[in-house]
């Protein structure tokens, strides 16, 4: 039976389930989604929060990730779930999940009526990297990594962040959103409760004299771990202090007990934004595929005219 609880309950019946996306704890809720309008969703295998906005008059359900009491799910658990879902009061229902790929979720979930986007935002690909066994770069990362190490760069994971750590992370996150014209809008605030969770961990990368180059969070439970969000300065750049900085984490959380990595999302492309996946691909690993984006739509328009919001209004970038 699907049923809708309070948050409590949500976080209080999910915390031993064995999959949780990082966007379904409580750090992340307590974080980016304090003040929203949220409903938690629940059954016997599957849970997820959604909030409310409203869109052209129109209100739309927002999902990102799920929670699995276990894996894999059959069809029929997908179907039940999201059908209920689908009969919500709300006229958009957007889904974008970080669960591996599964046919089985995706014919429960197109049963329950829901739909690919008419255009999609979001890459669906990534890479694991097991760190319970040797790890394998390619040319291009021995070189950086030498690199890193003839200029003593240094890994810091930061347990309980001091106020410097939280000023510096902003400036130096503020920095790279000017730079590269885009932002992910988080801020002070929104840092310190993210990073007050235990599941996620601040890092720095430094230089000989102690000064930030690089640093990064990361999201990690039992024997997962996801790489979230990284920065790395001008000098940092010139000093491969990002390849320095994944490096540091994969040996941490190997330290740690954690035995999978999954770097965030690539990107492959024919434009810049292929230098960020060249990147992440210079590690042997895994190649996976999440089930992605999904919509329910109750006017046929509406995902036309989603497609051209995201496209021209709000300047997003297909995938």
């Amino acid at each position: 039976m699907v049923q809708q609880v309070d948050l409590h309950t949500f976080f209080a019946s999910t915390a031993d389930w064995q999959w949780l996306s990082h966007t379904q704890t409580e750090g992340w809720v307590d974080a980016f989604l304090q003040s929203a309008d949220t409903l938690c969703f629940m059954s016997e295998n599957i849970a997820c929060i959604g909030w409310i906005s409203r869109k052209w008059g129109r209100r739309m359900l927002s999902i990102t990730g799920e929670c699995f009491r276990a894996l894999p799910v059959n069809d029929k658990q997908v179907f039940d779930f999201f059908d209920y879902v689908a009969h919500t009061d709300v006229d958009i229902i957007y889904l974008n999940s970080d669960s591996v790929y599964s046919p089985l979720y995706e014919i429960g979930i197109r049963q329950a009526g829901f739909l690919r986007p008419v255009g999609m935002f979001s890459t669906s690909l990534s890479k694991e990297i097991p760190l319970d066994c040797p790890y394998h770069f390619d040319k291009s990362w021995q070189r950086n990594l030498k690199k890193a190490d003839d200029n003593h760069l240094s890994f810091l994971s930061v347990s309980e962040p001091a106020e410097s750590d939280l000023s510096d992370y902003i400036s130096f996150h503020n920095a790279m959103e000017q730079r590269k014209g885009f932002s992910d809008g988080i801020n002070r605030s929104q840092l310190h409760s993210l990073l007050s969770h235990p599941y996620f961990r601040l890092a720095w990368v430094n230089d000989a004299e102690g000064h930030h180059l690089a640093g990064g969070i990361v999201f990690s439970r039992c024997d997962y771990a996801r790489f979230l969000y990284s920065f790395t300065s001008v000098e940092g750049r010139r000093l491969s202090a990002s390849y320095w900085l994944y490096k540091g984490y994969m040996d941490y959380l190997a330290s740690e007990g954690i035995k999978r990595f999954d770097v965030g999302r690539l990107s492959p492309s024919n434009h810049t934004k292929n230098n960020l996946f060249l990147f992440k691909n210079g590690i042997d690993g895994n190649a996976l595929s999440y089930n992605g984006e999904w919509l329910y739509a109750k006017s046929k328009i509406i995902p036309f005219a989603l497609y051209l919001a995201n496209k021209y209004y709000w300047k997003r970038v297909q995938v």
